[in-house]
């Protein structure tokens, strides 16, 4: 359907196409096609953002109950390590060997060298 009415030049473009190019509707499914795809990667990319961001979250969550965990470990070592000391002390150990093994303190040591 064409109308008999031409435009006055003041109101034409300067390279106007003639109105019988008309866009076939086989040609605009390409772009539309690439609008599409363009459209489902940013989908997908925001998707992953999202995920990598939920796994940080939860992989932060596991760091930090391990340092807890280590910072406690750390704790009972040193009071392990005082609780040694002490059952390892000189005085200690011979008033455990004097009560419970009935064992002395000896009236004469004898001391041997090896003289080779």
């Amino acid at each position: 359907m064409k109308l008999g009415v031409t435009l006055p030049g003041w109101l034409r473009a300067r390279d106007e196409q003639p109105i019988d190019d008309v866009i076939a509707p086989v040609e605009l499914v390409k772009p539309a096609l690439m609008v599409f795809c363009m459209i489902a990667l940013v989908v997908v990319s925001s998707l992953m953002v999202i995920w990598s961001a939920h796994q940080y979250r939860i992989l932060f969550n596991q760091q930090q109950e391990l340092v807890q965990q280590w910072d406690e470990l750390q704790v009972e070592w040193g009071q392990l390590l005082l609780e040694q000391g002490t059952l390892a002390a000189n005085n200690r150990v011979e008033s455990v060997a004097i009560k419970r093994l009935g064992m002395h303190i000896p009236e004469q040591v004898e001391v041997i060298r090896d003289e080779r």
